[in-house]
């Protein structure tokens, strides 16, 4: 199967990291089933018989997942740094390959909390992209969404709504109303996510009013953040509309609908999560350890779109933060789908918080005082949906 550090966003997610685009791949994490020493041995043969680049990223990135997956993210990130001072020279000749290392490297560092990292990685993952394919090539398209949802995590919504404005405008230039309707939602939400409820809901209404073709991708996402904001704000009308919209769809995949404010019992609660990589920000208390803390929690989505058995499979670390989580979880809201067994989901949260510089003159790194969750799904198939917003800010 394909690593999964290879599908972190290579096309429209999030999050993240926000639902994934319907058929145009995700934020997905494909668990290979390959043992841990089997893709050691795999990378270290293919070095020592000096392998091409490309077959040097590819088993980079197999070892990384399996150390990602297995908790161990700090092995996960040495991994992919080493490679990239192998590979970066190469970036000329092996675009997409080296994009996605870089792509992996700064997924696997939000995760650390290492947010100059995640910054840096992404920006170079774009410029490789950009410099092989130009601006108006769809994989800079997404590159750049992905630019802009790294800087929405980071609360730089301004700088964020730049670039999604410059890829709406790119993309409509290029023809690809899809991927322009993608970036007018995402900027819209960020409004949201800023607290200004009102105008993300207005730009979002004046998305969802484009029943052209060209606009359905834009309108399909408008009308389930239209829907989560509503719910959340205690109106469920236009989200049990938008479930029968999607059950004559006949999709045998779930959509999220809603899910309730992630409420940790000794921070503030936060708005719906609407899928997105960064779920929650809450106040840092004194003593907090953000070392190895993650969870893998699984679930049942049913055919009427409730969760039910949720529940953690694995974790690391104090596990206070995951009740608020699995009570979370439980209280989304899906789309029916046609699948009459449902769907298992599995999904990776760690609680972290970035590092960040001392400002008392020690010259000693600290962390942020504000916590956040990084989220992956760990499903082989993530779910269908349209394109969500851009991650929350911490």
């Amino acid at each position: 199967m394909t690593p999964l550090l290879l599908l972190l966003l290579v096309a429209p997610p999030t999050a993240a990291p926000p639902p994934p685009a319907a058929g145009a791949g995700g934020e997905t994490i494909v668990v290979t089933g390959t043992r841990l020493s089997e893709t050691e041995k795999a990378l270290r043969d293919c070095l020592a018989r000096h392998c091409p680049p490309d077959e040097d990223i590819r088993a980079t990135l197999a070892h990384a997942e399996n150390l990602f997956v297995a908790g161990r993210y700090r092995d996960a990130r040495g991994v992919t740094k080493a490679s990239i001072g192998r590979n970066h020279r190469f970036r000329k000749d092996y675009p997409l390959p080296v994009s996605d290392l870089y792509r992996a490297n700064g997924r696997i560092a939000a995760h650390l909390g290492e947010g100059a990292d995640y910054e840096l990685s992404t920006g170079i993952m774009r410029g490789v992209l950009d410099d092989a394919f130009g601006k108006s090539d769809a994989k800079v398209l997404m590159a750049d969404v992905e630019w802009a949802d790294m800087y929405a995590s980071m609360g730089r919504l301004i700088r964020a709504r730049e670039l999604y404005g410059s890829v709406a405008a790119r993309a409509a230039a290029a023809g690809r109303p899809d991927l322009a309707g993608i970036a007018r939602v995402r900027s819209a939400y960020t409004y949201e996510l800023g607290g200004d409820t009102a105008v993300a809901q207005r730009e979002l209404r004046k998305i969802a009013a484009d029943t052209s073709p060209a606009g359905n991708v834009g309108r399909l996402s408008a009308l389930i953040l239209l829907a989560r904001l509503d719910r959340k704000h205690g109106d469920p009308a236009s989200s049990d509309a938008l479930v029968e919209v999607m059950r004559g769809l006949h999709s045998r995949r779930p959509v999220l609908i809603y899910a309730p404010a992630l409420d940790l019992a000794h921070g503030l609660a936060t708005g719906d999560d609407a899928g997105g990589q960064s779920m929650s920000a809450v106040r840092m208390m004194a003593g907090n350890n953000f070392t190895d803390r993650w969870v893998d929690i699984g679930f049942w989505v049913t055919p009427q779109g409730k969760v039910s058995d949720a529940e953690v499979l694995r974790s690391h670390g104090s596990l206070d933060w995951a009740k608020p989580l699995l009570r979370q979880i439980a209280g989304r809201i899906y789309t029916p789908s046609d699948d009459p067994g449902g769907s298992y989901r599995i999904e990776r949260y760690t609680y972290t918080a970035r590092w960040m510089r001392d400002t008392t003159g020690s010259h000693l790194r600290q962390r942020s005082p504000n916590v956040q969750i990084e989220y992956l799904d760990l499903t082989s198939d993530a779910p269908a949906a349209a394109p969500g917003p851009p991650p929350q800010p911490h």
